[in-house]
Formats: structure tokens, C-alpha cells, sequence
């Protein structure tokens, strides 16, 4: 051929004078034809020979540290407990408090139910909520029942949960698990 073609996608041309074009090692890519080098594959991507893109580590897996070349999703590492990884993560993230993830290779973690709550990041449980208040979905902390109400039980998912003192008994803080008698 008397005019140069361009390198397609995948591979390069180095250097000049070259005959041919060469592929792009693994751990690289080249997503443009006629390109002199190849780019470095994305942290939470993997690159095979040749690619033409980095492909994303999948949902609930993430980037592995310890590896300095990713060719394949098996490459990618499983999410730990408590944290998730969503695409193309290049590390875990933890939950946020109110949720937590009690399983490995995850790509979100779950809401505290209704009941319950989680005042930490990176839980892989739940606490029931305690006496004296009451706990939505997601909470972070219990709401405290308020000044004239309480609740003995653990595990209210409602304001309705708080009942308010009787006659001749009276109860001035928040979240209190009974009221006093007058005196």
C-alpha cells in the first residue's frame, strides 16, 4: 500500500517507520484509530489485550489493590460486609447510618426497617429501638417520645407508639419509658 493506514481501535503505532501496529498490553486500551500509545485502564475497570475501553468492575464487586494489571471481571475483588460497591467502584463505600449491608458483594446497602435504627457507618446490623421512643425507616437514632408521653416497648415504629400519661401522672422530659405520680 502506497498510503499509511491508520492503527484501528485497540492497537498503536509506537514508533515511526513501523510496519504494523501492535496491540495494546493488558491494563491499557486505545478507543481512537491511529493513535501512538495506548491510555492506562481506569481504577475500578479491567482491560484485556487489545481493548478498546475498560469494562467496569461489576456491582458488588470493586478495584483490586493488590493486582498491578486487571484483564478480567474475575480480577475484581468482592465488597465486604457493610459497605457497598456500585459499577466500576474502585473501592467500597460504606453504609451510610441508617442503613446497613449484612452480606458480601453488594451493590447497595438496605434501610433500617421500620422499628430500628443505626447510628454508625459501615454496620452490617440494625438496633432495635429502645424504650421511651420510636424509630422510622432508616433511622439514625430514635425519636424520643415527647414531654407527657411514653413508651415502655422496644421496637416502636410510630409516634402513635407513645401514649400519653393519665390523670394524676405526668412525665415533663423526652423520651421517658413510664410517668410519675403526682405528688
Amino acid at each position: 500500500s502506497t498510503a499509511p493506514t491508520a492503527c484501528s481501535l485497540g492497537t498503536v503505532q509506537p514508533a515511526a517507520g513501523q510496519s504494523s501496529c501492535v496491540k495494546c498490553e493488558a491494563g491499557s486500551f486505545q478507543d481512537e484509530g491511529g493513535q501512538l500509545l495506548c491510555l492506562s485502564c481506569t481504577r475500578g475497570y479491567y482491560c484485556g489485550e487489545g481493548a478498546t475501553s475498560g469494562l467496569p468492575c461489576p456491582s458488588g464487586r470493586y478495584q483490586n489493590e493488590g493486582l498491578s494489571v486487571m484483564t478480567s471481571a474475575l480480577d475484581c475483588i468482592g465488597c465486604p460486609a457493610g459497605a457497598f460497591c456500585s459499577t466500576g467502584a474502585a473501592e467500597p463505600t460504606d453504609c451510610s447510618p441508617g442503613t446497613v449491608q449484612p452480606l458480601i458483594e453488594q451493590g447497595s446497602c438496605d434501610k433500617c426497617d421500620a422499628g430500628n435504627y443505626q447510628e454508625e457507618s459501615g454496620q452490617t446490623a440494625c438496633v432495635t429501638c429502645t424504650p421511651g421512643g420510636f424509630c422510622l425507616e432508616g433511622a439514625v437514632a430514635p425519636t424520643l417520645c415527647a414531654p407527657g408521653s411514653y413508651s415502655p416497648a422496644t421496637g416502636n415504629d410510630a409516634g402513635s407508639d407513645c401514649d400519653a400519661c393519665v390523670a394524676g401522672e405526668y412525665n415533663g422530659e423526652i423520651g421517658r419509658a413510664s410517668c410519675r405520680e403526682r405528688v
